[in-house]
């Protein structure tokens, strides 16, 4: 626990420093945090005996951080199928089409998702926009971690997490529910219950980003996907459930008009 505090103790103010400053700084972050995160994904299924396809990966994985940003990602796209075709063909046997699948699925998982962590410095209210996502992910985790503690008696799916319990998923509903109407200031262009849908909406995703990580974990026989930051474990640990929240928070907004 000391050493999660001090993590955040240090790592918090950088984050929002950079999230404020957005832009080029924002972009930065969030790429190298897309680049550790492929890392870790790759060392966890060649831990299992898959052999991620490394150059093709870091492909697919620009294609997805950028998707829809630029007017190259049609052509990126097609490109990393061509370029999946001649690997496979001249690589095989030493390679198989589940390894070629492994690794378009985990370029894609870590791509899009953290993509659209960056794609929030994009909003009006950049900084605001990104705060209240993440306040709203923390709010989900620490509501259901304190509820889950000390009143938790009903396990919620306990062949992937065994600590987590229906009492700390609805701890964790209602703390993001009420975080998301206090910190509707940090999105002044949207209503009420802009604010409140957004927090229903994650509320209920962010367990699934946590619960869909722990998955991926159990399936490759691994307790961490790093040791990246003391405390917390890697990079993916660290943002699993923020990656499912970033593309609700920054999809509804764009539809919303903001």
């Amino acid at each position: 626990m000391r050493q999660r505090i001090i993590s955040a103790c240090l790592g918090i103010p950088v984050i929002l420093l950079l999230a404020w400053a957005g832009g080029d700084y924002w972009l930065v972050l969030s790429a190298l945090a897309a680049i550790v995160g492929l890392y870790e994904f790759y060392r966890g299924v060649s831990l299992a005996g898959h052999k991620p396809l490394w150059p093709l990966g870091l492909m697919v994985l620009l294609w997805a951080f950028a998707f829809n940003q630029t007017r190259f990602t049609e052509a990126l796209g097609v490109i990393n199928l061509l370029l999946s075709v001649i690997l496979l063909v001249f690589l095989h046997p030493r390679y198989h089409i589940l390894d070629l699948a492994i690794s378009w699925f985990g370029a894609l998982y870590v791509g899009l998702f953290i993509g659209y962590i960056w794609k929030l410095s994009s909003l009006d209210y950049h900084f605001g926009a990104i705060v209240f996502t993440l306040i709203l992910t923390w709010a989900s985790d620490s509501g259901a971690y304190f509820v889950g503690t000390f009143m938790g008696k009903h396990k919620m799916v306990p062949h992937l997490s065994p600590n987590k319990t229906w009492e700390g998923f609805g701890g964790g509903f209602l703390a993001t529910i009420l975080t998301s109407i206090a910190g509707l200031w940090l999105m002044p262009d949207l209503h009420i219950w802009q604010c409140l849908t957004l927090g229903i909406a994650v509320g209920l995703v962010a367990p699934l980003g946590d619960l869909f990580a722990s998955a991926v974990k159990r399936g490759l026989g691994l307790k961490d996907f790093g040791r990246i930051i003391p405390g917390h474990g890697g990079i993916l640990d660290r943002l699993d459930s923020l990656m499912c929240v970033a593309p609700i928070v920054y999809g509804l907004t764009v539809f919303w008009g903001g």
